[in-house]
């Protein structure tokens, strides 16, 4: 997937559910792809359990308010992570949009 706002970013974000590892967010120069791989990354989210972090991604949960709530942690480099989540919720298009066949 193409996401125009991470343009010239490149990096990778491991996402955590507890103590196990999800996969990685690779970033690379606006170019987004996950896998399963779970080694070093730039910056690490934790979160409570996948469903949360589907719901971040899906642009039904704002990540800053469940970090408030405690649902997700970054470790490492948060504005990173918030960036990177934030780019990938704005380039995929809301529920209310893809139900209305926008």
């Amino acid at each position: 997937m193409n996401v125009p706002a991470l343009a010239g970013l490149s990096c990778t974000m491991r996402v955590d559910v507890q103590d196990d590892a999800l996969g990685t967010i690779h970033v690379d120069h606006g170019r987004v792809w996950a896998d399963e791989t779970a080694g070093e990354a730039d910056v690490v989210a934790i979160v409570d359990d996948k469903a949360d972090f589907a719901r971040i991604l899906a642009g039904e949960l704002n990540p800053v308010v469940a970090a408030i709530q405690g649902r997700i942690a970054f470790r490492r480099n948060p504005e990173l992570a918030t960036r990177i989540i934030l780019a990938l919720n704005a380039a995929r298009p809301s529920a209310a949009q893809r139900a209305a066949g926008g």
